[in-house]
């Protein structure tokens, strides 16, 4: 998970690279294997999510490459120090300070969360929208 904490490697990260550099040791961060993911994941995330592969898909865009890759995955396995836990068990959002890009050059990091149940709707959907862990690690 991008957090706040790791701003400057994520900004660092979207550089366009000469092809065979690595992305993680250009944006000076340590990688460790994942379980069952192919991928490493960066050691200084307080949030790891290893992700199944489903899909790519490669829209027209505007770097040199002339398209953008957006990969499609399920996720298989969450890695969080309990510490990042609320009292529910639950990731505790504001203290991971996870960042988004809703526009543009524009990026924010999430500080307050909220919930918004589903009105109306059926125990068996609100249960599969909130995720439940099947693996204690």
């Amino acid at each position: 998970m991008a957090t706040y904490d790791l701003l400057e490697a994520v900004y660092i990260s979207v550089m366009e690279l000469p092809e065979g550099k690595d992305e993680f040791q250009n944006a000076g961060v340590t990688t460790k294997s994942c379980i069952s993911a192919p991928g490493p994941l960066v050691l200084e995330s307080t949030a790891h999510f290893e992700c199944g592969y489903l899909s790519t898909h490669q829209p027209r865009g505007n770097s040199n490459h002339g398209w953008v890759e957006v990969v499609y995955g399920e996720v298989m396995h969450i890695h969080l120090n309990d510490a990042f836990l609320t009292a529910k068990g639950k990731m505790d959002i504001p203290k991971i300070r996870p960042l988004a890009r809703p526009r543009y050059y524009d990026y924010t990091s999430v500080t307050e969360v909220f919930e918004m149940q589903i009105p109306g709707g059926k125990e068996a959907t609100q249960q599969g929208l909130e995720g439940k862990s099947s693996l204690k690690t």
